[in-house]
């Protein structure tokens, strides 16, 4: 459903493994191999998923003065929307779950995981360090329905004042 509405202005994909060094490093990261307790019984896969990033301009008091329309201001991430799909879990009374983890290697980004259970694996995104907008007016969304674990999510704008 999500792949079907198309992409926005503002929206790029954020589905491969991660590019870049360092700060410019976005995307899945690899995790170090795990081994399960119930990997006897079902094949550990990683799950499916289809992510978004939302950028834009973020028109500041500064920003406006020294740009405008037609010279705008750098793009920066303004929000992310995660859509991980797990069709064949094994107990669906559990939902998904995600954890936001340090990164250790630069303070200007963050690991997201997300853990689920059998038969999948974890799965993690090297995303920026903002403070999330956890305000369903702003677009905050946490939902496990169908099979599909949906995280949308805006940072917050800081407002200049004197």
């Amino acid at each position: 459903k999500q792949r079907a509405a198309g992409m926005d202005s503002d929206e790029f994909a954020f589905n491969a493994a991660g590019k870049g060094a360092a700060d410019d490093f976005h995307g899945e990261l690899s995790l170090p191999k795990q081994s399960y307790e119930w990997e006897d019984k079902y094949k550990p896969r990683k799950p499916r998923f289809f992510n978004r990033v939302k950028t834009g301009y973020a028109w500041n008091k500064y920003n406006q003065t020294h740009f405008d329309h037609d010279n705008p201001p750098p793009k920066r991430v303004q929000g992310y929307k995660f859509n991980i799909f797990y069709p064949d879990l094994i107990d669906k009374t559990k939902a998904p779950t995600y954890y936001v983890e340090k990164d250790p290697a630069s303070s200007e980004t963050v690991i997201l995981r997300f853990h689920a259970g059998p038969p999948y694996e974890d799965i993690a995104f090297k995303i920026v360090n903002c403070e999330w907008n956890l305000s369903q007016n702003f677009g905050f969304r946490v939902v496990f329905d169908r099979g599909v674990l949906q995280l949308y999510f805006n940072f917050k704008r800081h407002r200049y004042r004197r």
